[in-house]
């Protein structure tokens, strides 16, 4: 008798302790278009992965993930989200705004579940009705950091700051959303906004070259087609001692100057959990679109030095991160 009571117990609590674990005899399937391949992206991707990991979903036992990438090209993200729609997915992702956008046409086929990431303003680019009640099956994680402290940031270094250069692709809803803002603020700011449309990645390297003996410095923020040629724009670039900031903190590693923004890995993270949730069977269009927890400022003392510029002490020891000068 009390044999069979300890076999009872343990039973129960082997059940009680797994109910809350995703099933092993269901797979789901979450299929993700990244809108183009950089280190960006390719980051905020590692991230869902790894939440949808983290929270018990592993990829090739119980869950099924694919990711494909457009390619930044309208067409090729349509075809993607038309394969993926028919695929019967529990969850479709956009990686993107262009990615995201491709999506939102099926939002109501069959309560298709789509979240995107890495979306600079959902509500200009269609995605959203309203940012606390997003509706339609779609909602996701945005990019999207305060301009202001970033300009600021880049007067701390460069007090003399009076003219700074854009790239950006006038295709993308995120790249104009943000110029607009940036117009907004240029004047109160002290500063002159100078752009420069690149259509296509071939654009870039003339495209930079012009900005680099117009401008005291560069900026790039959510601009797929600049990202993907960031290498190219900070190298022309230093040719004329003419500083690169971003708004990607992974992109110091590439050269650039300073950085004032989120973590793409973290961005990813965030978006996982709420694909955690819509597989848990919650209902995605009632999630509120969510921003990056935090920013942080990243500084590349070696670009620092191949500039000629001295970063402010106070603005070394408020940094999250310092690249530094490899050693000798």
């Amino acid at each position: 008798m009390k044999k069979g009571f300890f076999l009872l117990f343990s039973l129960l609590s082997i059940l009680s302790a797994n109910e809350n674990k995703p099933s092993h005899t269901e797979k789901k399937k979450v299929l993700i278009s990244q809108v183009v391949d950089h280190p960006a992206l390719n980051m905020t991707t590692n991230g869902i992965i790894d939440a949808l990991s983290s929270n018990g979903f592993k990829r090739g036992e119980n869950i099924e993930i694919r990711v494909e990438s457009a390619q930044a090209n309208g067409a090729l993200a349509s075809q993607i989200a038309s394969k993926f729609i028919n695929q019967n997915p529990d969850v479709v992702v956009g990686v993107g705004t262009l990615s995201a956008q491709s999506f939102a046409r099926y939002r109501q086929k069959d309560k298709i579940q789509i979240l995107f990431s890495s979306v600079t303003d959902p509500q200009e680019a269609g995605l959203v009705n309203h940012l606390n009640e997003p509706n339609k099956n779609i909602s996701g994680v945005s990019n999207f950091v305060a301009l202001l402290p970033q300009i600021e940031l880049f007067k701390k270094i460069q007090p003399d700051l009076k003219n700074l250069g854009i790239l950006y692709n006038p295709g993308e809803i995120n790249s104009v959303s943000i110029l607009n803002k940036l117009d907004a603020l240029s004047s109160s700011m002290g500063i002159t906004i100078t752009k420069q449309a690149v259509a296509k990645t071939a654009d870039v390297a003339q495209a930079s070259i012009k900005l680099s003996k117009m401008c005291d410095a560069i900026y790039i923020s959510n601009d797929n087609t600049a990202l993907s040629s960031l290498q190219i724009i900070i190298k022309i670039a230093n040719e004329s001692k003419t500083p690169v900031y971003v708004s990607d903190t992974a992109a110091l590693s590439l050269g650039a100057l300073a950085a004032l923004g989120p973590s793409q890995y973290e961005i990813g993270l965030q978006t996982g959990e709420m694909i955690v949730r819509s597989l848990k069977g919650e209902d995605v269009g009632m999630m509120p679109v969510e921003f990056p927890n935090k920013t942080e400022l990243f500084i590349n003392l070696k670009a620092a030095k191949i500039l000629g510029i001295i970063i402010p002490d106070a603005l070394q020891k408020s940094a999250t991160q310092i690249v530094k000068e490899a050693q000798q």
